[in-house]
């Protein structure tokens, strides 16, 4: 197949573009899939089930801390009115009656506060867990900002350099016969392209020739497409 040596070169330069829009395909489809920002979404995922499972417990507790207080306001009470009938009362039995039942309220007045206690610790304990699960979805979502953030720009940068790379492509191919150009697209999407002949070796592959693929390349007029016995793609001798 006829080809000058300008027609050879421009196919090398047409296969190193090729190459370059492949990987950055490659690139583009990795950054699509985010594999990164993925696994950072499902960490502020976890993070927000964690979140509403503290929340909830916190509100829980609180009804419990509420309800605790209630009972205790109300034994005060109780011991407040009886203490008071207990100094306007002359009689023995009911002043024994209410002796009794206000050491029964004392207990239980220290069981609630107990109570109490125990239900204010536990509160601690729930907003410090809660605030460092918040301190822990601030930093999560900083950096899923920052991953977006540099998807979105390598990915700008990606589509923008594809653009210009298909533009040289057509330019190129512009350049060839139709012949010419019709060959390599057949052997580019085949997985073959263009190498150069560096003494024995074919650089696209980088494998040595052996004597006969040597001696039908050197055969090869200067003006024709010659082609790596190894691997089939064109070769360049110049």
């Amino acid at each position: 197949m006829k080809a000058t040596p300008q027609h050879q070169e421009t196919l090398l330069e047409l296969n190193r573009i090729d190459l370059q829009l492949r990987r950055n395909q490659k690139q583009i489809d990795e950054i699509n899939r985010g594999e990164q920002v993925q696994a950072q979404r499902q960490l502020l995922l976890a993070n927000s089930e964690r979140l509403l499972v503290a929340r909830n417990e916190l509100d829980a507790l609180e009804l419990e801390l509420t309800r605790a207080e209630t009972d205790l306001k109300l034994v005060e009470g109780r011991i407040a009115k009886d203490e008071t009938r207990l100094q306007q009362s002359s009689n023995q039995k009911d002043v024994q009656g209410m002796q009794s039942e206000l050491q029964s309220l004392a207990k239980r007045k220290g069981e609630l506060e107990d109570a109490e206690l125990v239900l204010l610790e536990r509160k601690d304990e729930i907003l410090a867990n809660l605030k460092t699960i918040e301190l822990e979805r601030a930093e999560i979502q900083k950096t899923l900002e920052i991953l977006e953030s540099e998807q979105t720009s390598g990915l700008a940068k990606l589509n923008s350099g594809q653009q210009l790379l298909r533009e040289d492509r057509a330019r190129n191919l512009g350049l060839l016969t139709a012949e010419v150009s019709e060959h390599y697209e057949k052997l580019f999407s085949r997985g073959l392209g263009v190498g150069r002949l560096d003494g024995l070796i074919c650089d696209a592959c980088g494998m040595t020739l052996s004597g006969d693929s040597i001696d039908a390349v050197r055969n090869t007029p200067a003006d024709e497409l010659a082609h790596c016995g190894e691997c089939g793609a064109i070769l360049v001798r110049f």
